[in-house]
């Protein structure tokens, strides 16, 4: 039997399928509940959340909650994996450029003047005591790799009943196959059109799209802003890409990279990306264009891509 369930976290509409007994609903039930006390923990919209009390201690050694640990310590691995192109040390250049609350609060928004984003190495780490420190005047934000490390941890407490399927607002999980497919079925949307562009088939493992055709806002100039900020400028790519999406064994590695592609562009993005070890990807233009790694036509039937 397949169970349903949507509802609203992280800042994004959440749905996951679970296939399994009846009972199973029950367990659906009980997940918006265990994601809510996750986003008390990793948001940087609370100032009382594990995160934001953690930033207020800059520069000192801080213990850290397990969650807390495993989710800076993924964010780091991100960092260095995508050679810096994603920085989790790039809070305060978000806030500079108006991104300082939920966007769905984002109303007559003011800019500053761009900050520079320290290095990620900044960011120190001590295993056996689970303790934490960042640079003076730095600050976190875990953003998609949250939501992404998230996904694959209900995804995997779920798997133990059966196979299943859960979406934090593009950030995708599948795990196993509903009966009857060769994996879970996940429409890819044209960002330029709206429309359905193709639809690829997954079993274990995750996608992830960034794009930067939503969260924009304009500040009281009527400059155009967007949420991915390059770290080397401390604002938002300038990009010819729109969106890009990432197939990966691990949620958030695949969050990391489609934020790596973007930043670098399609035809440079992509190239890098068919590099790295299990890149896979797909980028629409903002003119138009669809690129891809030769891989990814593996996920898909039915459409020819330029590589």
């Amino acid at each position: 039997m397949l169970h349903s369930l949507e509802f609203r976290a992280m800042g994004c509409s959440a749905t996951i399928q679970l296939q399994g007994p009846t009972e199973a609903s029950h367990v659906l039930d009980q997940v918006p509940e265990q994601i809510a006390k996750i986003e008390a923990q990793l948001t940087r919209f609370q100032p009382d959340s594990n995160l934001m009390q953690f930033n207020a201690k800059a520069g000192e050694w801080i213990e850290v909650s397990h969650m807390l640990y495993e989710n800076v310590l993924a964010a780091k691995q991100a960092a260095r994996i995508t050679n810096g192109r994603y920085n989790p040390l790039v809070l305060p250049a978000m806030v500079v450029n108006g991104y300082d609350r939920s966007f769905e609060q984002m109303h007559n928004v003011e800019t500053q003047l761009a900050v520079e984003i320290p290095d990620w190495r900044n960011i120190e780490i001590k295993a056996r005591t689970r303790q934490i420190r960042i640079p003076v005047g730095t600050a976190i934000d875990l953003g998609g790799i949250g939501k992404g490390w998230t996904a694959e941890y209900i995804a995997d407490q779920l798997a133990e009943i059966g196979p299943c399927l859960v979406d934090f607002g593009g950030d995708i999980v599948a795990r196993g196959a509903p009966d009857g497919y060769s994996g879970w079925p996940i429409d890819i949307e044209d960002p330029n059109t709206g429309e359905i562009f193709a639809t690829v088939t997954l079993q274990d493992s995750a996608i992830a799209t960034s794009g930067i055709d939503y969260r924009r806002w304009q500040n009281a100039n009527g400059d155009l802003f967007h949420h991915i900020i390059n770290p080397d400028t401390g604002q938002p790519a300038r990009t010819d890409v729109f969106s890009a999406t990432v197939i990966h064994p691990h949620a958030p590695t695949a969050e990391a990279y489609a934020k790596a592609v973007l930043i670098q562009g399609a035809q440079s993005g992509l190239s890098w990306l068919s590099q790295q070890w299990h890149g896979c990807g797909l980028t629409f233009s903002q003119e138009g264009a669809v690129l891809s790694t030769s891989n990814f036509e593996q996920y898909i039937q039915g459409r020819i891509f330029t590589s």
